[in-house]
């Protein structure tokens, strides 16, 4: 689950270039060093969930480790910039690969067993290895755009965003959690510090990656560090309320971070309160919907162009909704209707595991990785899309930004709620979260599907680029056109006015 900042380019864009990218000697040790390095970032997630909820069995412990992952990165992504503007990019992804390799192995003195673990030390030091991503990620968008060519960047920024979604369904959602089942918690340490290890040697290679214009001093930049990321945030908050087609998609894509955030952080509980296994088994939840969540991306990435994003979108909230109401009730449903099923296993045991618990929980949760790529895939793109490119790389980073601490709440709140459940009504704390989120995400999607459906946009997509929007609706840094008069083309005017009544966005 760490976080990234998407790449300024049209990441949205086809791969059918990926062959003349991978020709690119450089690109390959660029894109090695990030696969390397998030697969092992979201794989030591996975571990380190299932030894804190071992440890202490409480699902708020989890999700407060969530968040020293979540959490620097908004704090000192900024920071990170400002480094990456006065230092070389290269010598930054090398030193803070070394540095995440260190704190890996410190893991093995501090969280030997998923049994006896030190907690406080996990999230310290663990904000410490979420600290060097935040300053890596700058450094890696850096060094993109100097070792591509400018016609295959497109390319390059979708093979990027498509790595940033696989590692995180195949690190978090398998690799960790079976590693950590087969190997215990130092196998992952020592295999993910390898990674990291590795990573730091597919950069060495990579072509210097020097500031290319004259920054301001250090001091004086720090300085404004302070400020900046107050000042984002609220320059992106306005932009948002100016821009409606964005904010729709920000908030979808709030609401499929956040469930898949709140899935992460209960897993553990859930394998030990509904499938009656152990922490670290919440692989079978986990598992299959990072396997969905890489079938659903391949899906739209295959067939995805010709459906319009919305409809694509209200589906998957809608069906989420629906998943999560099912996982919520799957536990009393199969403990009322096995036995009525004990006659159909004793004459064909053959299906015995084929409708058994866990086997049942294994497909729903197949069903909401997919889910969550038709969510997240199309609102990543709409977002894309309706930033006017001028302040694209700018303006998208802010409202990741915002995205990351819009999501902080949910992942927190829902585990403390099932904590607190559970003291009243013992094991009935994640039942009850997830049926509350999974009827909250339902009513969205049928509110979004009929909103969406009235104004046409389940038959196609807003046909509004971005550039018309700059005229009614200023991107910050762009100046206002005070006379009505002195804009070009009133035809242009009056054929937005018409789309507005049916777009609505």
């Amino acid at each position: 689950m760490a976080h990234v900042d998407l790449p300024s380019g049209d990441v949205g864009g086809d791969v059918g270039e990926a062959g003349t990218v991978f020709g690119n000697r450089s690109f390959v040790f660029l894109w090695s060093a990030q696969t390397l390095s998030q697969l092992a970032s979201n794989m030591v997630l996975a571990a380190l969930m299932a030894t804190v909820h071992a440890t202490t069995g409480s699902d708020t412990a989890v999700a407060v480790l969530l968040l020293t992952f979540l959490v620097p990165a908004v704090l000192f992504s900024t920071v990170g910039g400002v480094l990456v503007e006065r230092s070389n990019a290269k010598v930054i992804m090398l030193a803070t690969n070394i540095v995440r390799a260190v704190g890996i192995i410190a893991f093995i003195f501090v969280a030997p067993s998923t049994a006896s673990a030190n907690v406080p030390l996990i999230y310290l030091i663990n904000f410490g290895i979420a600290t060097a991503t935040a300053v890596f990620a700058p450094a890696e968008l850096t060094a993109i755009p100097r070792i591509v060519d400018r016609r295959h960047l497109m390319a390059a920024n979708s093979i990027f965003v498509l790595t940033i979604n696989a590692t995180f369904a195949i690190g978090f959602g398998f690799f960790g959690p079976l590693v950590l089942n087969v190997l215990g918690p130092i196998g992952v340490y020592v295999i993910v510090a390898v990674m990291f290890g590795v990573a730091a040697l597919a950069i060495l290679p990579l072509p210097a990656v020097r500031p290319d214009h004259a920054a301001a001093s250090a001091g004086a930049a720090a300085g404004r560090a302070l400020h900046e990321l107050v000042d984002q945030l609220a320059e992106g908050m306005a932009f948002v309320r100016r821009h409606r087609a964005i904010a729709w998609s920000l908030a979808y894509l709030g609401i499929s971070s956040s469930l898949i955030g709140v899935l992460g952080a209960i897993g553990p509980g859930f394998a030990v309160d509904i499938l009656g296994l152990t922490s670290q088994n919440f692989f079978f939840i986990m598992g299959p919907a990072g396997l969905g969540a890489v079938v659903g991306i391949l899906f739209l990435n295959s067939y995805g162009k010709g459906i319009p994003k919305r409809l694509v979108i209200d589906v998957g909230l809608v069906a989420m909704g629906i998943t999560l109401v099912m996982l919520a009730i799957i536990k009393p449903v199969t403990i009322v209707f096995g036995g009525a099923a004990g006659p159909i296993e004793d004459a064909v045991p053959v299906i015995a595991p084929l409708i058994s618990l866990i086997t049942v929980v294994v497909v729903i949760a197949v069903f909401a990785g997919l889910e969550y790529a038709f969510v997240a895939i199309p609102s990543q793109t709409a977002l894309q899309e309706d930033i006017p490119s001028e302040v694209r790389g700018r303006i998208f980073g802010i409202l990741n930004t915002l995205l990351s601490v819009a999501s902080f709440l949910p992942v927190i709140a829902a585990p403390a709620a099932a904590d607190i459940l559970n003291i009243f009504f013992d094991g009935a704390g994640i039942p009850i979260v997830m049926a509350f989120l999974g009827v909250l995400t339902f009513w969205a999607g049928v509110a979004s599907w009929r909103r969406n459906s009235r104004q046409g946009l389940h038959q196609h997509d807003r046909g509004m680029p971005p550039a018309d929007t700059i005229d009614e609706m200023t991107a910050p840094g762009i100046p206002d056109v005070a006379d009505p008069a002195a804009r070009p083309e009133a035809p242009h005017r009056r054929r937005r006015r018409r789309r507005s009544t049916t777009d609505g966005d």
